[in-house]
């Protein structure tokens, strides 16, 4: 078989890709036999590019402790905590559905470099415009008659409800800024030409192109990124109405209208047959009744004004993305059982931090004073009074250190965790 050029570079591609994903799955720390991944650790530590060696070592400390308290967790039996559960099964759905969603709208959006280029051709394509514009379907009738007629722009200023710029001048337009029902208009027209009318909502305009030009600024590589986002965001939301319109569809959501209002009657108002009414139903099967949610509509209405059926949403749509995403079996997805391995992990860490550390830490006033004796020259001129807040607080930071550091060392001791050096030192340098 003949290697081409495009297929060695496509294989190339991969190969970058696999790269990246094989050093994810790869051992950082092995805890009593646990391993730990650099994915792991860039599920809660992410380097900046201000970062140095230093900081990015201590990042990797702080990960291997956290994992240390993770592994002494699960070795109390924490995972099976009813409180680590019930947040773990909160969390749980959360993480499906959101990784549902990211997999069918947010993954599906690409932003080519010839997009990003057509639309930077559009942001310095540059129009500088003057206008007429009138209210008068009839008046309009009459300056587009007198225009054909070879009249002059400036000689028709006189009839324009512009009365604050001079000589109608309104400044400069990038093609990207304009609606399209004007940008066509003008497309048609050379410079110094005036365009044909142009109906605009309640008004009608007539468009002089004082100089169309293409700008020396910005600079492609200066805006760049920020066109992607752009273009990315839009196509987004583009992706997003469509999905949720086909969901919506599928699981065939339908409103009541009297339910709705019944939602947000007064007290005194509000019946037992308003209670009885249903709100919303979903696959012809599902129903919600006014009494079942009618106390949270009206405490977030209350607050916000926003009408019902935008606040039931909020709630109707994870729901419906979570029953398509099971219905998919999207719950086996291997990068989601990743995150929610993940989510467990951060749970039982953070049942572990309270119990080593912040339920450990006490301040009485004697404290705060001796600190405030001992460290007059910080608060220099202020009263104990004045700053016994802040010494309390720096006094409580100060311990939870401490202790965060007690624990660790026990930990470590206690466990003896393992580091991979090769993927350590490839992670410090950001070799992916």
């Amino acid at each position: 078989m003949k290697i081409t050029t495009t297929m060695l570079l496509v294989s190339t591609a991969l190969l970058a890709v696999l790269a990246g994903c094989a050093f994810e799955n790869q051992t950082l720390v092995t805890i009593d036999g646990e391993s730990f991944t650099v994915a792991d650790f860039n599920d809660r530590f992410q380097f900046t590019p201000t970062d140095d060696s230093l900081q990015r070592v201590e990042k990797i400390r702080e990960f291997i402790d956290q994992m240390l308290m993770v592994h002494e967790g699960r070795e109390r039996g924490y995972q099976d905590d009813l409180v680590v559960q019930t947040a773990f099964e909160a969390h749980s759905k959360e993480l499906l559905y959101r990784g549902y969603y990211e997999a069918k709208v947010m993954d599906k959006v690409k932003v080519s470099e010839s997009e990003i280029r057509a639309m930077y051709n559009d942001v310095i394509d540059k129009y500088h415009l003057a206008q007429i514009v009138v209210d008068s379907d009839s008046l309009a009738q009459y300056i587009q008659t007198e225009l054909n007629r070879g009249v002059p722009f400036d000689s028709l200023l006189g009839f324009s409800l512009d009365t604050l710029t001079e000589n109608g001048d309104i400044g400069e337009f990038s093609v990207v800024s304009l609606p399209a029902e004007i940008l066509t208009a003008l497309k048609k027209k050379k410079e110094g030409e005036t365009t044909d009318m142009i109906t605009f909502g309640n008004y009608y305009y007539f468009l002089k192109i004082v100089k169309h030009y293409t700008a020396d600024e910005p600079k492609f590589e200066d805006v760049r990124d920020l066109i992607s986002n752009n273009i990315r965001r839009e196509k987004i939301g583009e992706e997003h109405e469509t999905f949720i319109e086909k969901l919506f569809n599928e699981a065939k959501v339908e409103y009541n209208d009297a339910g709705l209002q019944a939602l947000i009657k007064p007290d005194s108002l509000i019946t037992e047959d308003d209670l009885n009414q249903w709100v919303v139903k979903k696959y012809d099967t599902s129903f919600v009744f006014v009494r079942t949610i009618r106390d949270a509509v009206m405490h977030q209405y209350e607050q916000s004004f926003i009408p019902p059926e935008q606040l039931i949403e909020r709630v109707l749509v994870p729901d419906l993305i979570y029953n398509k995403a099971i219905k998919e079996h999207y719950d086996k997805n291997r990068e989601l059982k990743r995150r929610l391995d993940s989510a467990l992990a951060t749970l039982i860490y953070q049942k572990v931090y309270n119990e080593m550390v912040h339920e450990q830490v006490t301040i009485d006033s004697t404290e705060v004073v001796d600190y405030f004796e001992k460290n007059r020259d910080a608060y220099e001129g202020k009263e104990l009074s004045d700053v016994y807040g802040v010494v309390r607080a720096r006094l409580r930071s100060e311990k939870i250190d401490a202790l965060k550091q007690m624990a660790a060392n026990k930990l470590r001791e206690q466990y003896s965790p393992k580091v991979n050096e090769a993927v350590l030192v490839k992670l410090l340098k950001e070799e992916r």
